[in-house]
């Protein structure tokens, strides 16, 4: 499940518009009072002014095969193309802001760049093919699935129609690292949001001439079903870096006018199928915008633009690492391998998904389920996901019976962290699945109609099976020795 790296996010430049135009009204030091927007991207505001108040065995670092000392280099000219059906004017200003963006950035010119508009239709299908066509409608079914098993949504919830609703909604342009295109709508005007939106992804045009966003950085969807959580650090890494640059563009370099129409924009915004969508799917389609800003504008105040070039060399490796920027690079996921189980399940059944669910999702699943009544308080489920220390987990399908089995080993940094999970998913999964079959210290079960829950403990370690069946729960959990 590509669960955090839903490319979504990096077409949904207008709520990026409403979360940096917090930032910069926060720092701005704009009056709080008028910044009450009447839907529920409320939350977008109240999660960037929280952020900008400003041995174990390692996973190993990508490597990147990137020449250091070419950062900063600009020895060659631009190469940038200009189609025609760009309003001549505009094409000026995006001209200025892309000198502007350089500057700021230190990076060299984005070369062999070609900049083009599509109607917002036109746009639409574009990022429609280009997204559905590595994620079919039957990983849509699987993810939902494993999504339920989370109990994140619904199991039969339409994923598919909601990102095909949100596409209608939210498209604004974007950059295409395929093709190396600048895509815009095309419009009569481009007003400050326009221009803001533009320095943001432009941003990501001098990151990919660089750094090589899907070779390089391994940003690519097949990397990212093995390594989900590296794929999350990263995209947040990238969209954290874009979206602080375009805030010191629009505080260095946009005009009075810019300010007007980007702070009438943020008061007259408004998302109705965004605000609709399940509260897990809101935060993680934000994540990184709002935790990669937090983190980039942390490295840039230790070491300015040059930190901030450091971590694309040696990119943040989990949502931990995102999420407690002090942790970066240091610490590292602990490494899990769970073992094939098919030959055990037997007949039918499928591995459709292994990876690791993280510090992100283990907090987004403790605090934001697709029930508020098994949801933890903020700052307890916050707290109950820091001790994460590393992961994996498993899951199989029967397409014949309809069934799924799930297998989650986590390990915590310390025994002290292990309780304070322990506690926090005790009280999260009675309030899901009602009254235990057996409780204990080190053991929580349910034998339900349709399934069998069992977790157990041992140490620092977590050990959670979700099973058609009691029999075939308890088999899976013998294939555990220490939780015996």
């Amino acid at each position: 499940m590509e669960k955090k790296n839903i490319w979504i996010v990096a077409i949904i430049v207008v709520i990026l518009v409403v979360v940096c135009c917090c930032v910069l009204l926060v720092v701005s030091g704009v009056a709080y009072a008028i910044l009450q927007p009447q839907t529920t991207s409320q939350n977008i505001l109240e999660s960037v002014e929280s952020i900008v108040s400003p041995t174990r065995e390692p996973m190993a670092l990508p490597t990147i095969d990137i020449n250091p000392n070419s950062i900063g280099e600009n020895n060659s000219p631009s190469t940038l193309e200009n189609p025609s059906n760009i309003d001549p004017l505009i094409l000026v200003q995006m001209e200025k802001i892309e000198q502007e963006v350089e500057g700021l950035r230190g990076l060299p010119r984005a070369n062999d760049l070609d900049r083009k508009t599509l109607t917002p239709e036109e746009l639409r299908q574009r990022v429609m093919e280009d997204f559905f066509v590595d994620y079919t409608e039957e990983d849509v079914r699987q993810d939902a699935l494993i999504l339920n098993l989370f109990g994140l949504i619904e199991r039969d919830y339409d994923l598919y129609e909601l990102f095909v609703e949100l596409y209608s909604e939210q498209i604004a342009g974007f950059y295409d690292d395929e093709t190396k295109e600048m895509v815009v709508v095309q419009g009569e005007k481009f007003a400050g949001p326009e221009r803001m939106t533009y320095a943001h992804e432009y941003t990501h045009a001098l990151q990919d001439a660089q750094y090589n966003l899907k070779d390089g950085l391994k940003l690519d969807s097949d990397y990212c079903e093995l390594d989900s959580e590296y794929c999350a650090a990263v995209t947040a890494l990238v969209e954290g870096d874009a979206s602080f640059t375009e805030t010191q563009w629009f505080l260095d370099h946009s005009s009075l006018k810019d300010k007007q129409e980007v702070l009438q924009y943020y008061q007259e915004y408004s998302s109705p199928i965004f605000d609709n969508t399940p509260v897990f799917l809101q935060e993680d389609l934000i994540f990184p915008y709002v935790k990669g800003i937090a983190f980039v504008t942390e490295l840039y105040e230790e070491g300015g633009y040059a930190a901030i070039d450091n971590a694309f060399l040696n990119p943040p490796v989990s949502t931990e690492q995102i999420m407690h920027p002090e942790r970066y690079p240091e610490d590292h996921p602990i490494r899990i391998e769970l073992e094939d189980f098919t030959s055990l399940l037997g007949d039918g059944w499928e591995e459709i998904d292994r990876n690791t669910l993280g510090e992100w999702y283990t907090y987004l699943m403790l605090g934001k389920p697709l029930s508020s009544d098994w949801a933890h308080e903020e700052e307890m489920a916050l707290s109950a996901a820091e001790g994460w220390g590393g992961d994996q987990y498993l899951v199989y399908h029967h397409f014949e019976n309809d069934e799924d089995v799930l297998i989650l080993l986590s390990e915590w940094d310390t025994q002290t962290d292990a309780d304070e999970y322990w506690q926090a998913f005790s009280e999260y999964a009675i309030k899901r699945w009602g009254n235990t079959t057996q409780k204990s210290n080190t053991e929580l079960t349910w034998e339900l109609d349709s399934e069998t829950v069992i977790v157990r403990r041992q140490s620092d370690q977590v050990l959670w099976i979700i099973a058609p069946q009691w029999d075939l729960a308890e088999q899976l959990v013998t294939q555990f020795p220490e939780f015996q």
